[in-house]
């Protein structure tokens, strides 16, 4: 039975410019699907002469909403445990400053992540990514050479701030970050044993201005 049989009239068929604004919005939604699965193909792929050439253009749409990567099928296992410290500051009307004592802002993820049987992925990621980054795009100068690097820089820098912020009420104009790195011992397979310091390393941030709303 048609539609004109049983309702007893035919429906309506939309306006020609909703249509046309229909059409318009599901070709567009095609075009960015296309172009996001190409860009994230380009991102994944072997090194080739098409990502080489539009690399900028590659990483700017990837990152950091589609970051991709390989870890769900090859995991690697952190060989380090890091520790990373904050320190604030503040300028005297006379010239000079006050400077806290660290405070270890890893420790406080760890601490909400420990026994916690539903620990979010905020607190067991996004300090560890956030620094990874920051050294992924840093030399031992701290100084960001281009946008991407200083894009990292102030996300590792506002990551501390809210940390620091959620437990300390004192005010302060600038902020400090130091890691203290650290190898994990491999376990003993009975082959020969690897090489690797044991002594601690620590890598200094210099000081970075916070502005009044705390970023």
């Amino acid at each position: 039975m048609t539609a004109r049989a049983r309702d007893g009239a035919a429906t309506p068929n939309p306006p020609r410019a909703l249509r046309v604004a229909m059409g318009a919005v599901a070709a567009v939604c095609v075009a960015v699907s296309v172009a996001h699965v190409t860009l994230v193909f380009l991102h994944v792929a072997p090194s080739n002469p098409v990502s080489q050439r539009y690399d900028r253009q590659i990483r700017g749409w990837i990152s950091p909403l589609f970051e991709q990567n390989w870890m769900l099928f090859a995991p690697n296992p952190n060989a380090t445990r890091t520790q990373i410290f904050a320190r604030t500051g503040t300028m005297t009307a006379d010239g000079g400053g006050e400077v806290s004592d660290w405070f270890d802002i890893s420790a406080v993820d760890k601490a909400d992540t420990r026994h916690n049987p539903y620990p979010s992925r905020t607190t067991q990621h996004m300090l560890r990514r956030a620094w990874d980054s920051y050294v992924a795009t840093h030399g031992e100068d701290e100084i960001s050479h281009d946008a991407w690097a200083l894009t990292r820089q102030r996300y590792l820098r506002n990551i501390a701030v809210r940390r620091v912020a959620a437990h300390s009420s004192r005010p302060y104009q600038m902020i400090r970050l130091k890691s203290v790195t650290q190898w994990i011992a491999p376990p003993d397979t009975g082959g020969p044993a690897p090489t690797y310091s044991t002594e601690p390393y620590t890598r200094l941030l210099p000081w970075w201005n916070v502005t009044p709303d705390g970023s």
